[in-house]
């Protein structure tokens, strides 16, 4: 009798939020002029995110100058050494700009040029490959005339940064380019009537190309990759991708503001030889199963987001992605560990002492969102009338309620009797009341003080419906506190306060203190790793911690007693024995989305 085959057991449904087509990209009919700009006061932005956002704010105008590739040619040329040896009227002859005056060029940039003067110089003579072997044949031969002949048979041109709105007759001159990079330029649409016919590379990232229809079918059919990051793609910008070249193996869509990933795979599927494709920095690339996603529809993909897709990175059998896999996922946050927290002072009879830690994401808040889209009060505080104890200290300190709160002196510090290791829990603060804690704000759960402090994990995890702020969120510098609490009941009495003990005389509520205040300037979430790890310790002299690279943090183990000596382990598992605790306040932690990959 055959043994039975084990009975598969199906996994349970999976609970979902509620989500409508309306909470992702559409925008109510009614919503108040301004919205966006609102959403986005304040924001801290990383130095990526900014370079790419002037550039695109630049490419949205509409006084933009006209200037076809023939100038913008020209313009390149004239800022470069090929400008006096093409300089037909030039009064030096080809052999003294190329015994004096080129090498006193290069030695003034080697000699007295900073870093970025190096950099600008390679960058304005790399118009192709080996100028200056070109330069030479042509200074060999006393002819200007061949040099202008040989740099229009050259395999390479590189013309960014320079203007460039539309392509003309001049690059047809260019018989025999394989790779043109016209990165950088303002190029809204591609006339592929002048481009090149054995053209095998074609740049055009950072330009204002918003629709691929008008060229994608008429691309020179030798194209292998085609980079279109950073331009003004949507979705309603790639009905031309199964038009591309069917030899195509390598495509660039990084870094736009594609949303739905189905659009996307559904136009790619035609291109049987795609081997890399590249969609980090889009909307879409934050959904829920991205990588799994795209494996499963593109089974000849070999590399995604320039990471290779190992076998372990395919899903083991086919299944069907649920439709809000395609336009949600979850943020986390993770308090990996907090390590050496100055331990506080007794607290008063009646009174409780967390710490706990703050997130803010204004980006994530729907709260936010929705109050930003129909008001506008830049204040985001409810006009309520604060607790007695609080218009007392507020009236006796003669100050705006809306605008400062009560001074260390107005709480009854006594900072002269404060005995304590650290005089930083001898700033308490009463919390107050009409602040609205969940615009832009979130809290981790609250814990008692140990040597090493840990957090639930997740400590903080948001449903995100809206994939655009999801990716936003990737882009910015967000800010972590670690905060201290005392909360003090109304019928709670003090003990009266010991000579060597700090005297605290907090009112009923609640009081707090910030210990830390860190900066995180988060990445593009990388599929094949869960998780960004960052570092950050008060011998630093920063409050910008540091982003751990690759290396998961997670895998430090740390011991509050002495270590103790690890005997015959090997060298692999050095990372995984017990550390000391580090005399400094140190914090681990990690963001990351759901469900990158299966």
């Amino acid at each position: 009798m055959p043994p039975k085959e084990p009975v598969k057991k199906i996994p349970p449904p999976i609970a979902r939020p509620p989500i409508s087509d309306s909470s992702l990209v559409l925008l109510p009919d009614n919503i108040l002029e301004g919205f966006q700009e609102r959403l986005e006061t304040g924001i801290d932005w990383t130095h990526e995110a900014l370079a790419r956002r002037f550039h695109r704010s630049k490419c949205l105008r509409d006084d933009i100058p006209t200037i076809p590739f023939s100038k913008g040619l020209q313009n390149r040329i004239q800022k470069s050494i090929l400008c006096g040896f093409l300089d037909e009227n030039s009064p030096i002859s080809l052999q003294d700009q190329w015994e004096i005056l080129l090498p006193l060029t290069q030695w003034d940039i080697s000699r007295f040029s900073n870093e970025e003067g190096k950099v600008c110089f390679r960058s304005v003579n790399c118009i192709t490959e080996n100028v200056e072997k070109l330069i030479k044949r042509a200074v060999t031969a006393g002819d200007r005339a061949l040099l202008r002949k040989e740099l229009k048979e050259v395999p390479m041109l590189r013309i960014f940064d320079s203007g460039i709105t539309d392509l003309d007759s001049g690059l047809s001159e260019f018989t025999k380019l394989v790779t043109l990079n016209l990165c950088g330029n303002y190029i809204g649409d591609i006339d592929a009537a002048f481009l090149p016919p054995g053209l095998k590379l074609l740049e055009l990232q950072a330009n204002r190309i918003s629709k691929t229809e008008t060229f994608a079918e008429h691309l020179p059919p030798t194209l292998l990759y085609l980079g279109l990051a950073r331009n003004l793609l949507t979705n309603e910008s790639l009905q031309g991708l199964p038009g591309l070249p069917r030899i195509i193996t390598s495509l660039d869509l990084s870094e736009n503001d594609i949303y739905n990933l189905e659009t996307v795979l559904d136009g790619l599927g035609t291109l049987p030889y795609l081997k890399a494709l590249s969609l980090a920095g889009n909307p879409c690339s934050v959904c829920m199963g991205y990588s799994s996603i795209i494996t499963m529809k593109l089974p000849n993909l070999q590399w995604l987001d320039s990471r290779e897709i190992l076998p372990t990175d395919r899903p083991d059998e086919f299944w069907e992605p649920h439709p809000d896999d395609y336009r949600s996922n979850y943020f986390n946050f993770t308090v990996l560990r907090i390590m050496s927290i100055p331990q506080p002072p007794k607290p008063d009879k009646g009174a409780t002492t967390t710490f706990h830690v703050e997130l803010e994401l204004p980006f994530l808040d729907s709260k936010r969102r929705n109050f930003l889209m129909f008001r506008r009060n830049e204040s985001l505080r409810e006009m309520l009338p604060p607790p007695e104890y609080e218009s007392e200290l507020l009236l006796g300190a003669k100050t705006s309620p809306s605008i400062a709160g009560p001074s260390r002196t107005d709480i009854g510090i006594d900072l002269e009797t404060t005995t304590h290791e650290s005089d930083i829990y001898a700033r308490l603060v009463p919390k107050e009341s009409r602040e609205i804690l969940n615009y832009t704000v979130f809290e981790s759960n609250k814990v008692q003080w140990n040597k090493m402090i840990n957090f639930q994990e997740p400590t903080v995890r948001i449903f995100c419906p809206d994939l655009v702020a999801l990716r936003d969120t990737f882009q910015t510098v967000v800010t972590l506190r670690l905060v201290y609490t005392v909360l003090m009941g109304k019928q709670g009495k003090p003990e009266k306060p010991r000579k060597s003990a700090t005297t605290i005389k907090q009112p009923p509520g609640e009081s707090r203190v910030i210990l830390a205040t860190i900066r995180c300037a988060l990445k593009n979430p990388d599929w094949s790793q869960p998780f960004q790890h960052f570092h950050w310790d008060d011998s630093l002299g920063t409050n910008d911690a540091m982003h751990w690279g690759d290396g998961d943090l997670a895998i430090l183990q740390y011991s509050q007693g002495p270590p103790k000596a690890a005997k015959g382990k090997p060298e692999a598992d050095a990372l995984l024995s017990k550390q000391p605790i580090p005399d400094n306040l140190t914090c681990h932690f990690c963001f990351g989305i759901d469900a990158i990959r299966f």
